[in-house]
């Protein structure tokens, strides 16, 4: 799913600040669309983001090992076989929501006690109360927070001691 960032979303990545997005954008080195305002916007797809947030979960907790899979097959999959302690799953991957994965991960004796943190870039009551009900233990809302998610993977590593 293509997602669109603004000129400041992108320049809080680090290495970035608002004059080298623009610069960029203008030398044609990075892709950007006009909203009928005009306000620039610079698509990003999912992978993209999960790698992102693989990077600061791995910048936060080094001695931690991440995983990423892009969608819910593969997803419940690499639990099954690893194991984790915590996981992060989007609401709506493709192949299997976040709901279902959810739910195989914490009806699975040998991996109920995972951590399952859930992100939407939808959110709604129902779809918080859905996840939270599946097993997860938060239902984070997109463009996330980078300082609130490691916090939240944080607490639920100690939890599990």
């Amino acid at each position: 799913m293509k997602k669109a960032l603004t000129r400041p979303a992108v320049a809080r990545l680090p290495g970035a600040s608002v004059g080298s997005v623009s610069n960029r954008i203008y030398q044609g080195r990075l892709k950007a669309g006009r909203t009928p305002g005009g306000h620039r916007r610079i698509g990003v797809d999912d992978q993209s983001l999960t790698r992102r947030l693989a990077e600061e979960i791995k910048e936060a907790y080094p001695d931690c090992e991440v995983l990423v899979a892009h969608d819910g097959f593969a997803a419940g999959e690499m639990v099954g076989a690893r194991k984790p302690q915590a996981g992060i799953l989007g609401l709506r991957m493709p192949g299997m929501d976040g709901n279902e994965v959810c739910s195989r991960i914490k009806s699975n004796e040998d991996t109920k006690g995972t951590a399952v943190m859930a992100i939407t870039a939808h959110p709604s009551a129902e779809a918080k109360k859905s996840i939270l009900y599946c097993g997860a233990r938060e239902c984070l809302t997109k463009p996330l927070d980078l300082e609130v998610l490691p916090k939240e993977l944080g607490d639920a590593l100690a939890e599990r001691g």
